[in-house]
Parts: C-alpha cells; sequence; structure tokens
C-alpha cells in the first residue's frame, strides 16, 4: 500500500535526481491563494497549477502566475479543442486523477506521477517564465512548496509554453 504522500516523495526525487538547484519550503497547509498569503512567499512569484479535462478524456495542467486567471478559451487553443470541450476539474477528480488535493498539484505531475488514465497535456504560461529570481510551485502536499527557476520548472515539467492567462 502507497504512503499518504508517495506522489510527493516520487516527485521530490525526480527534482533531486535533476541536478537543478531548488528549495523544498515547509508552512502551514495552503490551498488557495488567499491561504498563501499568509506564508512569507512573494505572492508575485506564486505559480498555481489548474488541472483541466478535455471531453475526450486528455488531462491538462495549466500553470500560471497565481494572481492571473486562466483564459478558458485561449487554453482551449491550446490543447486543440473548442472552448466547450475543457472543462475545470472538480476537486474529487483532481484527487482521483491526480492523487493529490487541489492546491498541491505542480506542473510536475504531468510526468508519470501515479495519474490514473490517458494522455497529460501540459502548459506553462509565458508569463511564468518573466518571474526573477525563482518561482514558488506546489509539490504534491498542501504543507510544501517548490521553489526553483522559472525555466526549470518548464524543463521538468516537459510542458510547452503558451499565453493563457488574463
Amino acid at each position: 500500500m502507497p504512503t499518504p504522500h508517495a506522489d510527493f516523495e516520487a516527485l521530490l526525487e525526480r527534482v533531486r535526481a535533476s541536478g537543478l538547484p531548488f528549495v523544498l519550503h515547509e508552512h502551514a497547509p495552503a490551498r488557495t491563494m488567499a491561504d498563501a498569503e499568509s506564508l512569507t512567499f512573494d505572492t508575485a512569484r506564486i505559480v498555481k497549477t489548474i488541472a483541466f479535462a478535455t471531453r475526450d478524456g486528455r488531462l491538462v495542467l495549466a500553470a500560471l502566475r497565481g494572481t492571473l486567471r486562466v483564459d478558458h478559451a485561449r487554453l482551449a487553443r491550446l490543447c486543440g479543442v473548442e472552448r466547450k470541450d475543457l472543462a475545470p476539474l472538480s476537486a474529487h477528480s483532481v484527487l482521483e486523477r491526480i492523487g493529490v488535493a487541489p492546491g498541491g498539484v505542480s506542473p510536475l505531475h504531468g510526468q508519470g506521477h501515479g495519474l490514473v488514465d490517458g494522455e497529460v497535456l501540459i502548459f506553462v504560461d509565458e508569463d511564468v517564465l518573466a518571474i526573477a529570481p525563482t518561482a514558488y510551485c506546489g509539490a504534491g502536499r498542501l504543507d510544501r512548496t517548490l521553489e526553483l527557476a522559472p525555466l526549470d520548472l518548464l524543463n521538468l515539467s516537459g510542458g510547452r509554453t503558451g499565453n493563457f492567462s488574463r
């Protein structure tokens, strides 16, 4: 039986194995940007990852600056679908399909970390690459945050960039 944080451990091991510099922060659980405001992080450097599904069952992980919102029509175009064929996952579906609670999702989850089914599309908003010097993102647990360079986050995620924030 897997441990409660097996996905977190696998993700962290992958980051360690990359040899890239990073910092893992421990803190009180934070699920939303409002929760994050009580932490010591510069909120302008937080990258949130929102999970979506296409009508044909593909999982979409959209990473963007935490202070911005997803432009659903632009994200749908990046996925090659109509806007009506892209929907955010419910909290239950995030847990079921990715294995972590909403708020703990990382763009790094698209690289085989216990994903249950289907193809995964990973997009990192172009604006994320302008965050300096480092960005903070989910790590699979609500009480842990990963800090690393935005370009390293993009490369480790295997994702593509696109302009889908507003």
